[in-house]
């Protein structure tokens, strides 16, 4: 196991390093792009969105691009600063306070544990398109399936973040291929009788019908964009760490909006919106079948079942690498941040957020509808994520603050670009918690706020010094 014990006081403390200089720029950009899944998003979460917004998706999704790549760049003015495993978890703990930043990890940690099954059940449903398509829509046998497909990627990740990096730009590859030949050839096939002709107006805020499809609009895509920040959870395995993981998750963004987009435009052109409501779990495949009939429409199918293996992959790397970071700091504990002695990964934690989810998919095999499901579970993830980016963005801007006029970049890049987009993915989701229901706000706030025990508990066993030590400020004179 690659831990040292050395003395500090009365107290002894384990020193765990990871891989370090595993990744260069392009895995951490491919982890990026692979943690958003564009395929999987486009097939779990645009049913929810034409719902919503009706023709504006396209708008939509441009409109929400603005503050997500505000946080990107929040993230990579942060990873600047301190490159850390636990990302917003260390940067708000040390910027703001230490109990918030304890509950930005928490909130990564839950929204992540809920995504596992968001992200399993198409990859579940597009098997059993393959195999067993009389089972389609059944809610038992698609968590079922997810469930094993969770369990091979968590083997996979264990197995150490070189092997992982090598299988997530392949996997990434290819599904980027399917995605973009899929949503052109269905763009062309339409083109002469289309569903919904297409219309420049569909990219305009004019294209929303009232201010409350705006904003649930905004909420969804906030969960399509969700999951582009594992780049720098994995800064500390990334040469060149501090500018390599954060240009790494804003050339991501940039990428999967053009494929968002295209998808968008592509579903509206080919698809009628009954069509798009009957497959709302499973539509990538159903795009796939006007784009290329049968047997090439498999080609979608494989690309959903390629991105959920991509983010899931991602999703645990993230949680994996958060609870090494805050098992290093004894504000959770210690076995989290245990490595195994040849990869070099923190092996039990991966087991206790498998356990967890695992958990969470036997839950969620009692729900009656797959849409159901997604759409709760999108929901309340979209609500947590507006959450934890906020604060990200809050601690740029506050960290920086005593910098902030020693030149316009800093004021701009810094400042006002990292705090105009915390706040408005903040109000997003404030605004649309009442609308969601009790079941999806227990999800979002309850799974969050339960954090508070863990973080009295181990604050009470380790009395760690990440409580203790003085918040940091880019530009403060550091005591002695």
């Amino acid at each position: 196991m690659s831990r040292n014990v050395i003395q500090r006081g009365k107290k002894r403390v384990l020193e765990r390093s990871l891989k370090q200089g595993a990744l260069g720029f392009l895995d951490t950009a491919v982890m990026a792009i692979a943690g958003s899944a564009p395929a999987y998003s486009i097939t779990a979460s645009t049913a929810a969105l034409v719902a919503a917004v009706g023709i504006a998706g396209p708008a939509a999704l441009s409109i929400a691009f603005l503050p997500m790549i505000g946080i990107t760049i929040a993230f990579s003015y942060l990873n600047l600063w301190r490159s850390d495993a636990g990302a917003a978890y260390a940067w708000v703990g040390r910027a703001i306070h230490p109990a918030l930043g304890f509950i930005a990890g928490w909130a990564l940690l839950s929204l992540s544990t809920i995504f596992m099954v968001a992200a399993a059940l198409p990859a579940g449903e597009a098997t059993l398109e393959l195999v067993a398509p009389e089972r389609l829509h059944d809610v038992l046998w698609a968590t079922g399936i997810g469930a094993v497909w969770f369990l091979g990627v968590l083997a996979l990740v264990t197995c150490g973040i070189t092997a992982t990096a090598k299988v997530q730009v392949v996997l990434t590859l290819l599904e980027l291929g399917a995605l973009i030949l899929v949503s052109g050839l269905a763009i062309w096939n339409a083109r002469a009788a289309p569903a919904e002709p297409f219309s420049c107006d569909w990219f305009f805020p004019s294209a929303f019908g009232t201010f409350d499809s705006f904003c649930a609009g905004m909420l969804i895509t906030i969960f399509y964009y969700f999951g582009w920040d594992v780049a720098s959870n994995l800064a500390e395995e990334t040469a060149n760490a501090k500018k390599a993981a954060g240009l790494g998750g804003v050339v991501g963004v940039f990428v999967i909006v053009a494929l968002f987009l295209l998808a968008q435009v592509a579903i509206q052109m080919a698809l009628t919106s009954d069509q798009i409501q009957a497959n709302a779990a499973n539509l990538l495949p159903a795009l796939g079948h006007v784009a290329l009939g049968a047997p090439w429409s498999a080609i979608a199918v494989l690309a959903v079942m390629v991105s959920v293996v991509a983010t899931l992959q991602t999703q645990l790397l993230q949680c994996t690498r958060l609870l090494f970071s805050m098992a290093r700091d004894q504000v959770i504990g210690e076995p989290m941040g245990w490595l195994h002695p040849r990869f070099q990964t923190p092996w039990l934690a991966g087991i206790a957020v498998a356990t967890v989810s695992l958990l969470l998919f036997a839950a969620s095999a009692t729900v009656p509808s797959v849409k159901q499901l997604m759409s709760d579970l999108i929901n309340a993830i979209g609500v947590q994520v507006s959450f934890y980016y906020a604060l990200a963005g809050i601690a740029c801007a506050w960290y920086y603050r005593n910098v902030l006029f020693t030149g316009w970049r800093m004021l701009v890049f810094a400042g006002i670009v990292p705090l105009t987009s915390a706040l408005f993915v903040a109000s997003v989701g404030i605004f649309q918690l009442p609308q969601l229901g009790f079941r999806v706000s227990i999800m979002s706030i309850g799974t969050i706020l339960i954090g508070i025990v863990p973080l009295c508990y181990y604050r009470w066993r380790y009395n760690s010094r990440f409580y203790t030590d003085p918040p940091e400020s880019a530009g403060a004179r550091k005591t002695p």
